[in-house]
């Protein structure tokens, strides 16, 4: 399993945000990482942005997700 870049994960986010990926996609996308015995993920802000990926999906309300367009698009700008 190739160590995801930074770029793999902004473009998930952006993937997300065109609609051509699912949340739940993604967050399936960083729980492989995020949840492996020893990732072995070398730079500490992949590492930051898989373990928020790994949420993307959480719901704080059956209607609602936790982290809004605003939060993703807030995250694009951080971490670019």
């Amino acid at each position: 399993m190739a160590e995801p870049k930074m770029l793999d994960c902004l473009n998930k986010i952006r993937n997300v945000l065109k609609g051509t990926i699912t949340r739940e996609q993604v967050s399936d996308w960083a729980e492989i990482y995020v949840s492996a015995d020893d990732p072995e993920i070398d730079d500490d802000q992949v590492w930051d942005m898989l373990i928020l990926l790994s949420g993307i999906d959480l719901k704080d309300s059956p209607n609602s997700y936790l982290h809004p367009v605003e939060d993703l698009n807030d995250w694009l700008e951080e971490y670019k």
